[in-house]
């Protein structure tokens, strides 16, 4: 591409090139092809740009361009209104950033819309413990500003101290949870892995900083996921009924998922997931409508449910029968 003739051209390729990437001044005499003689003219091009607010100098010393807000079409803001949505309908408690996020994105939605927004924001602002529920908002800091979050994690089985470096947070598809991906540096090995947030106590952001891998990949680390939980590979098999055909095939059953349905009405589907735990609710729910083929630890819990609900329901019916009332 050539050097840039003037200074006009090189400030307009120096911000081309902090919009993109961060770069230090030595960096960018490289990438505009300019001698090494020229680094001081890059070096005040560069003061001038951060005196006047175009660009910004990180604590390593290098530059970028700031990010900018930019608004959004009424599409997407609808878009990104509807995803806010989900946190509104996994949050048992009032969040001021959950409604702050709502609150800005219902501004840019066109009048008939904004109207309805506006009245499910409302309803937002009922919910309790307003100003108490700061557990997305510590965690999310700690993530944004790259710094290590201590707190007491409260598992089904043992309340431990954790000390997280968050890699990502996700919200579970499956049951609107908030997770925070990362890595506990007071567990041996510096695996990471998925936490629950409602789960965390005692929150608070140490001083120490933290980097997030450059080799962490969101989406490949979530790849096996049904829901949020990884792990090794399972192959799982089901055979769901006719009368349910067209459901399963309404249902998103996650990348590489396979969906066939046979000359008897059945549908087979065959599924490549990280464990098998998150699936036991969710096979449960279609009741005696599929049948776990493999493996068969799978099987045996779907068994052990359907066993458990249909002596609950027995025990229940023929006191009701009986004309008792049940004991709860």
């Amino acid at each position: 591409m050539g050097a840039p003739a003037t200074k006009a051209h090189r400030i307009r390729a120096v911000l081309d090139h902090l919009g993109r990437a961060e770069y230090s001044a030595r960096d960018l005499t490289r990438r505009l092809e300019l001698p090494d003689a020229k680094l001081r003219s890059v070096q005040r091009d560069l003061e001038e740009l951060q005196q006047s607010g175009e660009i910004e100098r990180t604590l390593e010393g290098k530059y970028r361009r700031p990010v900018r807000a930019t608004p959004l079409n009424p599409v997407e803001a609808l878009a990104v209104y509807s995803a806010a949505r989900m946190l509104y309908h996994h949050a048992a408690e009032y969040n001021e950033h959950y409604l702050t996020a709502l609150e800005k994105l219902t501004a840019q939605l066109p009048a008939p819309a904004r109207r309805v927004a506006l009245l499910a924001n409302e309803a937002y602002r009922q919910r309790p413990n307003k100003g108490t529920s700061r557990t997305f908002e510590l965690a999310a800091q700690a993530w944004l500003d790259g710094r290590v979050m201590k707190c007491d994690y409260h598992s089904p089985q043992k309340v431990s101290p954790m000390e997280l470096i968050i890699y990502f947070i996700e919200v579970n598809a499956r049951n609107r949870e908030a997770y925070a991906i990362g890595v506990n540096r007071l567990k041996e090995g510096g695996r990471p892995y998925v936490y629950r947030l409602s789960r965390m106590r005692n929150m608070t952001l140490l001083a120490d900083e933290c980097q997030i891998p450059e080799d962490f990949h969101p989406l490949e680390y979530l790849s096996n996921a049904w829901g949020i939980m990884t792990g090794e590979t399972v192959k799982v098999e089901l055979f769901f009924s006719p009368a349910v055909k067209e459901r399963v095939l309404e249902t998103h059953l996650g990348q590489g998922a396979e969906a066939v349905t046979l000359a008897s009405g059945h549908t087979r589907v065959v599924l490549s997931v990280g464990g098998v735990k998150e699936l036991v609710p969710w096979l449960l729910g279609w009741g005696g409508q599929v049948e776990v083929i493999g493996p068969l630890e799978l099987r045996r819990a779907i068994a052990e449910g359907h066993k458990l609900g249909a002596e609950l329901y027995r025990v229940q019916l023929n006191a009701e029968e009986g004309g008792c009332s049940p004991e709860r």
